[in-house]
């Protein structure tokens, strides 16, 4: 038998390997092979660096005040009766309550009004008196404001002979800085059944006060016109309380029937001078509304 040599054997035992075995035999032992290296992975790249942005700090919210409802409460004032100084001048005007909101004002000037105390706004009517008590030579509107009962603002807005609109403060004359020049000596009382002629300023110490009041009939062509407003009816008060004269100062053509028929039947305490009733002209508003 013929010996081969040793590295014929080991070609010839390599060659009937089985397809797909990756083993060798070498001198009669299977032998794996050395798996070749593996190429190193390639390096990741470069990342910028993450840095992180605080958050900023948390705003500070004041707390909400609480809120209220938008509510106006009507004010109601009382005690405006009294004296008041013309802001800026020497006259005086003097405030009383002929009866529940209805309010006469006298002026050393020389005029008088009346009207409506609403709240703390006043509404009247105005006139402004001849000499010696005459006749009135003008007329006109007021709206006092007396949210200060002690410092209310006065618009006067005549409308006759000539309009004119004219604005005051004034001041409660018992405030110390006010200079007001003492009023004049009152007249003589009126003998028994005088009879003051109409616009004649009468001196008495109680004003007539209104007992019955009638309230006058809406006429239908005026509401029917939407016509409204409040009329200045100048009322002779009787010494028996009884309205003997009636005379409209202040006019609404379509309302001063109504209005004067109804104050021929009010009813008043009678006027009183020296501790005798007198007879006295008086000023009653009329007020027509729609509402």
């Amino acid at each position: 038998m013929m010996r081969l040599p040793f590295v014929l054997l080991a070609t010839i035992a390599l060659s009937v390997q089985p397809l797909g075995s990756s083993a060798v035999t070498v001198d009669g032992r299977r032998v794996a092979p050395r798996p070749a290296p593996k190429a190193p992975p390639p390096p990741a790249p470069a990342q910028a660096p993450v840095t992180s942005t605080p958050a900023p700090p948390p705003v500070p919210v004041a707390p909400s005040e609480p809120r209220t409802p938008n509510s106006r409460a009507a004010l109601s004032i009382s005690g405006i009766e009294g004296k008041y100084a013309v802001a800026g001048g020497s006259a005086e005007v003097r405030v009383s309550r002929l009866s529940g909101d209805v309010y006469l004002l006298t002026c050393s000037d020389g005029w008088e009004g009346v009207g409506f105390l609403d709240g703390s706004t006043y509404h009247g009517v105005i006139r402004q008196v001849g000499a010696a008590g005459g006749s009135a030579t003008a007329s006109g509107e007021q709206l006092i404001d007396w949210s200060d009962p002690g410092n209310p603002s006065v618009e006067i807005s005549w409308t006759s002979p000539q309009a004119n609109r004219l604005f005051q403060r004034w001041r409660r004359s018992t405030d110390a800085r006010i200079q007001v020049a003492p009023p004049p000596a009152p007249p003589p009382a009126p003998g028994p059944g005088h009879r003051p002629a109409f616009g004649e300023y009468v001196y008495v110490e109680e004003l007539p006060e209104a007992i019955t009041k009638v309230p006058p009939t809406y006429p239908d062509q005026a509401r029917e016109a939407r016509v409204q407003g409040t009329l200045l009816i100048k009322a002779l008060v009787l010494e028996d309380g009884t309205v003997g004269d009636c005379r409209v100062v202040n006019s609404i053509p379509l309302l001063d029937e109504a209005a004067v028929a109804a104050v021929r039947q009010w009813r008043f305490k009678p006027a009183m001078s020296k501790g005798v009733p007198v007879a006295v002209w008086v000023d009653v508003p009329v007020k027509f509304s729609l509402h």
